[in-house]
């Protein structure tokens, strides 16, 4: 098995996608809510724009944090490791 040397400087962005994704679910189903039923404020289609809100609000934590102690270069977690 041979190992490549880890280039942790290239491409090192945690959180960004989460970002994108999350920003995009929550206000692509709070527009579909609110276009479907604009006079009612409960349903899934909330519940799905509220996960979305909180994998974006994950995202921008992980954009500002920084990347954890528990990842792995490699991807994944470590936390036997520690």
């Amino acid at each position: 098995m041979t190992d490549k040397p880890i280039n942790r400087a290239h491409g090192r962005r945690p959180g960004l996608w989460l970002t994108i994704v999350g920003g995009l679910v929550a206000v692509g189903f709070a527009i579909y809510a609110l276009l479907a039923a604009p006079d009612s404020t409960s349903g899934p289609l909330w519940i799905v724009a509220g996960w979305g809100a909180l994998l974006f609000i994950y995202g921008v934590y992980r954009l500002v944090r920084g990347p954890s102690s528990l990842d792995e270069p490699r991807g994944g977690t470590d936390a036997n490791g520690r």
